[in-house]
């Protein structure tokens, strides 16, 4: 149920990111801006977010398979703890370009309010995947500490278990 409500909330913040993309394309190309740092970013964030689907079915599927994480599951991880990074730098380079070219420009408080904002939002981020990892780290050693689970056997004559 996690996996899909996951996959689902993705595919829509991925397709609302796509429509943006379309327009600050057009945007882009419209006044020549293409060599930006902001749409430079964007395109690189399109497609390493492109990548993440896949990453993740791997991810879902050898996990499965082996109960751990493999390489696949890092990739996933990472690559998208470093999306989200990029991404929060790319807004605020964002509201930059609209002020030197003057198109619907923010203000300096504006473009001030969103470094605070984002730079608290990474570091809450950032905060609860450590948490999260320590978590993890801590129930699979419990687990490992706790040894396997007892030896189950047939009572004689039933197909019920029990512990011996």
């Amino acid at each position: 149920m996690l996996f899909r409500s996951h996959g689902i909330f993705q595919l829509i913040a991925y397709v609302i990111f796509l429509a943006a993309v379309a327009m600050g394309v057009w945007m882009a190309t419209h006044i020549n801006m293409l060599h930006d740092k902001h749409p430079i970013i964007g395109l690189i964030c399109v497609a390493l977010l492109f990548l993440q689907p896949f990453l993740g079915f791997i991810h879902h599927f050898a996990f499965k398979k082996y109960s751990r994480r493999v390489f696949w599951s890092y990739a996933h991880i990472w690559i998208g703890r470093f999306v989200i990074t990029l991404g929060i730098i790319n807004g605020g380079l964002g509201l930059q370009l609209s002020q030197r070219i003057g198109f619907n420009p923010p203000s300096q408080t504006v473009i001030i309010a969103y470094a605070v904002v984002a730079g608290v939002m990474w570091l809450l981020y950032i905060a609860s995947a450590i948490y999260g990892e320590n978590k993890r780290r801590k129930a699979q050693y419990t687990a490992v500490s706790q040894g396997p689970p007892p030896y189950k056997r047939e009572a004689p004559g039933s197909r019920d278990t029990q512990y011996a």
